[in-house]
């Protein structure tokens, strides 16, 4: 049987690396969180400023509900901000031609 407690305090429990996606799990399960309202700007515009120490637990819930971020910090103040993956390089188009 599913345990939703168990399951919620793993989350944080967990190294931010080794969190994976979870699709059933909602931003609303992190309500009573005192960052919630960090989460709700994130997921609206992609971006907000939440205070230093809540980030590794906001960063572990964003992962989960399948928004990996990273910090950046702008003037001393610390946002968490979507994780770019790097892009593979395609080859140009003058040498897939010449593959032809």
């Amino acid at each position: 049987m599913y345990d939703f407690e168990t399951e919620y305090r793993r989350i944080f429990e967990t190294p931010l690396e080794e969190i994976k996606e979870d699709i059933f799990f909602r931003a609303d399960n992190f309500e009573n969180e005192t960052w919630y309202g960090d989460l709700q700007m994130y997921l609206a515009i992609g971006v907000c400023k939440p205070e230093k120490d809540c980030v590794p637990d906001l960063q572990k819930a964003l992962k989960v509900l399948g928004c990996p971020t990273q910090t950046r910090e702008i003037d001393g103040e610390l946002f968490l901000i979507p994780q770019r993956e790097r892009q593979k390089q395609t080859p140009t188009r003058h040498k897939q031609e010449m593959e032809r």
